[in-house]
């Protein structure tokens, strides 16, 4: 009696190790996992809260995009399922503020600190928010640590401050812009006048 509910239970254990085989090895087929990354500009208070970024990844790269105040920019893109692939975004900003270089990391199994498959993230007056949810580790109940999730709103990067040389750069590239437009212009009042 005791042999043949051995041989059952091991009958039955083999089953569920090969099913779950068989089921890994489909999902496998089903390809990768889709994500997207929103950014969202609340630069609230200041005179000028346009920020300028550009966002690349090894398979992508986003031009310059402009952000004013309360736009949200979206893109979406595909990461290797289970865990064992990483798509890694590098984000340039420039603001008023000064400049921020942010590296986003994104797994498959990121999606339930995402809050689901966007990751979002927040311009703001002192840099570059995460909105979504952390794990920690609050307890060690019956010697077992036990991982939760909570919501976070976490600073990612702080603004740095723009050097005196950058500052030079720009006001040069601002000049050359306004007498470029200058001469538009005189060139306009010319062709008016004749």
């Amino acid at each position: 009696m005791f042999e043949v509910n051995d041989v059952a239970k091991r009958v039955i254990a083999w089953c569920l190790v090969l099913q779950a085989i068989i089921i890994q090895g489909d999902s496998v087929e089903s390809g990768d996992v889709s994500f997207s990354i929103q950014l969202k500009n609340e630069m609230y208070g200041l005179k000028r809260p346009t920020v300028v970024y550009r966002c690349k990844s090894s398979e992508k790269s986003l031009r310059w995009h402009q952000s004013y105040m309360k736009t949200e920019f979206t893109w979406d893109f595909q990461v290797p399922p289970f865990g064992n692939g990483v798509v890694i975004h590098q984000c340039h900003f420039l603001s008023s503020q000064g400049t921020a270089d942010v590296i986003i990391k994104t797994l498959s199994m990121t999606s339930i600190l995402c809050g689901g498959h966007v990751c979002k993230y927040v311009i703001r007056p002192n840099g570059i928010y995460f909105v979504g949810y952390e794990t920690y580790y609050p307890h060690n109940i019956f010697l077992r640590f036990v991982e939760l999730v909570r919501p976070v709103n976490k600073l990612v990067e702080p603004w740095k401050a723009w050097s005196p040389r950058q500052l030079k750069e720009l006001q040069a590239e601002r000049n050359r812009t306004r007498l470029v437009d200058d001469e538009d212009d005189a060139k306009e009042d010319i062709e008016e006048h004749d």
